[in-house]
């Protein structure tokens, strides 16, 4: 006598249901879909992928004078990644780095493809949130600042740190420094 109730080869598991036809076909690729998934990089804004490069750049620039504006960091993403920065740091220190002014003397502002001179590209646009800042954030002996979600920047995307000087002191021995923290990662 034949078996016509197979779950007793497949105890405590659902039936399983075998497609024919057109069914066939979608089941297939859903099934290829799924593992395709299987194998993508989970979360590549919050973990790095195996191949990524870890990358802090970092650059300072001399306090401009008051009312001017100077780039305290321009990093350019090399062409084949995306940039994902997890933090920055911006602030300005004087010797032995120890940080200066009060809140509003300098004003901080993070910028995609946005050139500090000259004509403005119809590209470029400051990042939401991170322009005028008016105060220091992270700091360059402890930690960075953490976004609360990474910034995603394409292949050829240039990032500028530029400072403005409200109020504060000029020149040396007073610096801005700015660094972003994250990875690049194959595009």
């Amino acid at each position: 006598m034949p078996i016509t109730d197979w779950s007793v080869l497949r105890p405590n598991l659902p039936p399983v249901r075998v497609a024919s036809g057109p069914e066939s076909a979608k089941a297939t690729d859903k099934l290829r879909l799924e593992c395709e998934k299987r194998d993508a990089w989970p979360f590549p804004w919050v973990y790095p992928p195996p191949n990524s490069e870890r990358r802090n750049p970092m650059g300072f620039a001399l306090t401009p004078a008051v009312a001017a504006t100077a780039e305290v960091l321009a990093f350019t993403v090399d062409q084949g990644y995306q940039f994902e920065m997890l933090g920055l740091i911006v602030g300005v220190y004087t010797a032995g780095m120890l940080p200066i002014g009060n809140p509003g003397d300098y004003i901080f502002s993070i910028t995609r493809n946005l050139p500090t001179t000259g004509t403005v590209p119809l590209q470029g646009s400051p990042l939401a949130d991170l322009q005028n800042i008016p105060f220091p954030l992270g700091n360059p002996q402890f930690m960075p600042f953490p976004l609360p979600r990474s910034e995603n920047f394409g292949p050829t995307d240039v990032i500028r740190a530029t400072v403005l000087n409200v109020s504060g002191g000029v020149g040396a021995p007073n610096f801005a420094l700015a660094m972003f923290c994250g990875w690049l990662r194959k595009t």
